[in-house]
């Protein structure tokens, strides 16, 4: 019998379950009219116009015919926010996760009953649907990127203080006003109100209980105020600072000989630090490019940034590349940089225009590209870059390679970094091996200097690996392996 209840009990819960589901995966009507702008647009509308009504309805000395209008205009327009919660709740996943999300909104319309209605200063917490206007105005910046753009400040931080410091008046003054009706009119009740708050004192103390409610609420509010101010400001100033520290463009036009990195990305720091170990660049600094770079980030990863500069700008802009000094460098790296909404085209475009303008500029730089789309290279290589990499292709082959040939890994890894163990360089011939064959400068270079010769790079030419009948000439670069 138990077991049969149990089975029972068991089934209850799967259909339900399964219901629930259900709901959740219906009214895709519904769902598409929440995420409109349109639709969040006139929300917004919507409450900003009944805030308003509710202090003219509170402060406002109206006759009673057009406080009667007024008031029938703000519950017709609390009906319409009540619909809407009613709507959101129907397609929410529980009604835990709606009251969750939406108790604030729930609490601006319980004005609306009448069991709920305690006084006139209840209204006041209708208030609190400009806290929504913030929430909503996230959800159309995301649909308008190019709202974003506006860096300058933290408007929904400040906006939201403002919104606390109102709410505070206008309940203040509208308690004042209910419960010292008798010694206080509306606007004697906003200036005590707004002198509470700001001051923290009151020359004369309510004599109802209700007042007296009310300016401990005050006081309250000036706290919590105060500190959402210091705080805010604290870090305001302390990025401020910090970014005056990270990105400072201090001398950049006395750089000379050193190397661009065009982009930030998780090869950033890599290339930053293979370049500082480089020994035929001890002297030189590198300049970071980006309005992404994270000096932070760069920091945790190990990146030691004495000879690192940053410049916060896209890179794109002619502007940004002169004051980094491009017509002065001897290496330009122009990384693939992600960024929202923009496709692997855009990100090969603004590649392909970096790259085009750092030759422009300065011809006789070497310029390294990395790309999305093969078909892309040849538009570099006739602009004159030198080297041109497929993002993920070089990636690839290592994959296979190491896949199909257990340890060779170590290989790769040893060669790649100038931190531990070989790496791969280029010298010029020993004086004792020009005019000799190949085979012969590899004897004498690994007997004489410990190296292994691995490729010969002609002048003008492209690099030859494992050359066998070659004959060195003075104007060879020879590819080494040697300790580093």
């Amino acid at each position: 019998m138990n077991a049969k209840r149990k089975q029972q009990k068991l089934r209850k819960t799967i259909k339900f379950n399964y219901e629930i589901k259900q709901a959740n995966k219906s009214f895709p009507t519904i769902r598409a009219m929440f995420e409109s702008t349109s639709f969040n647009l006139v929300l917004m509308l919507l409450i900003v116009a009944s805030v308003v009504l509710v202090i003219i309805e509170n402060i406002v000395s109206l006759s009673p015919a057009n406080a009667q209008y007024v008031s029938r205009i703000n519950e017709v327009l609390t009906i319409i926010f009540v619909c809407e919660l009613s709507l959101r709740w129907l397609i929410s996943n529980s009604t835990k996760d709606f009251f969750a999300a939406f108790w604030l909104d729930i609490l601006a319309v319980v004005p609306l009953f009448r069991v709920f209605r305690l006084g006139r200063v209840l209204r006041v917490l209708r208030i609190l649907r400009l806290f929504r206007f913030f929430t909503i105005s996230d959800g159309i910046k995301k649909t308008f990127p190019f709202l974003k753009n506006i860096p300058s400040v933290n408007w929904v931080e400040y906006g939201l203080i403002i919104t606390i410091v109102f709410f505070s008046v206008f309940f203040g003054a509208a308690g004042f006003a209910h419960f010292e009706s008798e010694s206080m009119g509306p606007e004697t009740a906003f200036w005590k109100a707004l002198f509470s708050l700001f001051a923290g004192e009151y020359a004369d103390y309510p004599e109802s209980i209700g007042g007296k409610i009310v300016l401990l609420s005050l006081m309250m509010f000036s706290m919590g105020i105060f500190a959402m101010l210091t705080g805010t400001f604290s870090a305001i100033m302390l990025e401020k600072l910090k970014e005056s520290a990270m990105y400072k463009n201090q001398d950049l036009k006395s750089l000379s000989g050193h190397m661009i990195i065009c982009g930030f990305s998780a090869k950033t720091h890599i290339l930053a630090k293979e370049f500082l170990l480089e020994p035929s660049f001890k002297d030189s600094e590198i300049v970071i490019v980006s309005e992404n770079v994270d000096l932070e980030t760069l920091k945790a990863k190990g990146l030691d940034t004495k000879r690192v500069r940053f410049l916060k700008e896209d890179f794109t802009h002619i502007n940004a590349l002169i004051k980094a000094g491009v017509e002065r460098a001897s290496v330009a790296v122009i990384l693939s940089e992600h960024g929202e909404h923009r496709t692997t085209q855009d990100i090969d475009a603004r590649t392909i225009l970096t790259a085009l303008t750092v030759e422009k500029l300065h011809p006789g730089i070497h310029t390294s590209a990395e790309i999305y789309n093969e078909e892309y290279a040849a538009h570099l290589k006739n602009g004159g870059v030198e080297d041109v990499i497929l993002q993920g292709d070089f990636s690839g082959r290592l994959l296979a390679k190491i896949s199909m040939h257990q340890g060779l890994l170590v290989f790769f890894k040893d060669l790649l970094s100038r931190e531990s163990g070989n790496t791969l360089s280029f010298i010029d011939p020993p004086k004792d091996v020009i005019g000799t064959n190949c085979a012969e400068a590899m004897k004498y270079i690994n007997k004489e200097l410990g190296y292994t010769l691995v490729g010969i790079k002609p002048r003008a030419k492209d690099l030859i690996v494992n050359p066998s009948s070659h004959t060195i000439d003075e104007t060879d670069e020879i590819l080494v392996i040697h300790p580093a």
